[in-house]
């Protein structure tokens, strides 16, 4: 046998690495070293990259993982395959294109709501005092003249004055008709602070702020000073737009029976009890939400209770006073007024628009100067939409000025508003088909229909009809349809629709009842204004309780 080679005792501690590799290898890193440096930053990186590695050299391994990562990740993306060159289409090819395009639909049609449009009536004034209309509908179709409007929010008709609108004038050829920006944003004028400043004077608090849409001052103010873990607590008939605000505000929200403050004080103890038992590292802000003249009810929100439970459990109050501000109080200053309370010392944050007793447009909160100064940096619809035009300004501050200095309008509304409450809450005839839900002191009467009448006719209860449109919510459809929503939607226009007959225009309490995410009943609404007198109020009550009994009457008769 052929002998093997005999093993050194001792191995090679390394391979030997040819003198030229090393030389290449050298040059090759000297001159990408110094091609790195000169680019201008390098040195700032590689300082960067030695003190990080130095520090935590896990950091380090983690970095470069990542960057492998992310070079193998780009390396296998799939790369497109080579498309041929299809050639220009030609002009007669484009325009049958675009005539065979269709746009899809913004929003869902759906004929059985349809009839809501052709019954949008379309106003031109006859008279000075804004009282009587003619009003057209269903696109012509229908013509009414020397109508009484009882379906304006304009209750104090102060901006209809001479002088109001001499002032809209001047400030239009003053300047213009827009504010063209934000109110950070060069949008607000000096009649934008001067309104800011009237406001807090006459409602008396420290600050005020102005928004370009009343109806998105909610939905930017509560969730500027609200965050997760903080708690909400409303009464459960607040409007869809406080709704939206409170969806918006990521807290925790609960809510009260309404206007029940035996409910609330129940919650209320719960909360405090459960807060104390988890000993929370930090105390979340807590807040109570209701509205002064509720806008589906009409009802008044107890103040005095508010404030009594609200200074014991530590928690601010929000009211939306859009519906009692001009019409509660005195002289209009609203619900701290109407119960002879302090609204900087009751209320921490009033919500309020500028469209219904002002007969502006847009909307305001008042409150202490930390609380104002905060919405300027921290509310959307103040930092990013278009401020209100000056002159809508300028019409608020005239409008202001009268009710500070006469007082007259507001008592006329206080006129009227009883009667008409007490017309139809003392009706016996009226009482076996409807019932006010609102408070006699509201500038707007609503009308429901009791719930006798509600189930025979249409076979529902507000459970029942909340709990189908849940569950459509919880199916996310966009187009959402209750049967018996909508029929008796129809009931109720029908009524009006009688009522516009007889030459005096009311109207269906305007629901979007896919929006809703609380249980809210259809209902009528009857406005009154200071300019309407009582011999005028009087006919038209006669003529509203005629077209509701007829109406009534006929269809029980046909669901015997």
């Amino acid at each position: 046998m052929k002998s093997l080679e005999r093993v050194p005792d001792v191995l090679p501690s390394s391979i030997p690495i040819p003198s030229s590799v090393i030389t290449v290898t050298s040059y090759l890193w000297f001159y990408m070293q110094r091609g790195f440096m000169n680019i201008p930053g390098a040195q700032y990186v590689v300082d960067y990259v030695a003190k990080s590695h130095q520090d935590d050299p896990y950091r380090t391994m983690i970095e470069i993982a990542l960057i492998i990562y992310g070079i193998i990740y780009y390396l296998n993306k799939p790369r497109k395959q080579g498309e041929q060159i299809q050639p220009p289409l030609s002009l007669k090819e484009e325009e049958l294109l675009i005539a065979e395009w269709q746009p899809e639909e913004l929003v869902v049609q759906d004929e059985r709501q349809n009839w809501r449009l052709g019954k949008v009536p379309v106003l031109a004034q006859e008279d000075d005092l804004g009282l009587y209309f003619t009003v057209e509908r269903e696109n012509g179709g229908e013509k009414y003249t020397g109508v009484l409007n009882m379906a304006s929010n304009d209750f104090l008709h102060l901006s209809r004055k001479p002088e109001v609108v001499e002032v809209v004038e001047q400030t239009i050829r003053n300047y213009g008709v827009g504010s063209c920006g934000p109110a950070g944003f060069y949008g607000n004028q000096d009649v934008h602070y001067n309104l800011e400043y009237k406001l807090a004077r006459f409602f008396g608090t420290e600050n005020a702020v102005l928004y370009g849409q009343d109806f998105c001052v909610a939905s930017s103010v509560v969730p500027a000073f609200t965050k997760r873990g903080d708690v909400i607590v409303a009464d459960d008939q607040v409007s869809v737009s406080m709704q939206n605000a409170l969806q918006l505000s990521r807290s925790t929200v609960y809510y009260f029976k309404h206007n029940d403050m035996k409910s609330l004080e129940d919650l209320l103890e719960e909360l405090d009890q459960r807060e104390r038992a988890d000993c929370l590292p930090a105390i979340p802000r807590k807040f109570i939400v209701t509205e002064g003249l509720f806008h589906s009810s009409g009802d008044l929100a107890p103040l005095p209770q508010l404030v009594e439970l609200k200074v014991r459990y530590r928690y601010r109050l929000i009211v939306d006073e859009t519906n009692s501000i001009g019409v509660l109080g005195a002289t209009g200053r609203g619900l701290a007024e109407h119960f002879k309370m302090e609204r900087d010392n009751s209320i921490d944050i009033t919500i309020g628009s500028l469209a219904y007793s002002l007969g502006s447009s847009g909307g305001f909160a008042l409150g202490d100067n930390i609380m104002s100064q905060h919405q300027r940096i921290g509310s959307n619809a103040y930092c990013f939409s278009a401020s209100l035009p000056p002159y809508t300004c300028a019409a608020a501050l005239k409008v202001l000025k009268s009710m500070d200095e006469d007082n007259s309008a507001v008592r006329a509304l206080h006129a009227v508003t009883k009667p008409l409450h007490t017309f139809f809450s003392n009706d016996r005839e009226l009482r076996k088909f409807v019932v006010v839900t609102s408070n006699e002191h509201s500038a707007v009467l609503h009308l429901q229909l009791t719930m006798a009448l509600r189930a025979r006719l249409f076979g529902s209860t507000n459970k029942s009809v909340f709990d189908e449109l849940s569950q459509l919510h919880a199916r996310s459809l966009t187009n959402k349809y209750v049967e018996a929503w909508e029929q008796e939607e129809l009931f109720l226009q029908s009524i009006v629709d009688r009522a516009l007959q007889s030459k005096v225009l009311i109207t269906r309490n305007a629901i979007a009842l896919k929006h809703e995410a609380l249980p809210i009943v259809p209902n009528l609404k009857i406005c009154v204004n200071a300019s309407i007198s009582r011999e005028q109020l009087l006919s038209a009550c006669k003529i509203i309780k005629s077209a509701v009994l007829e109406c009534c009457i006929a269809a029980t008769t046909i669901a015997l």
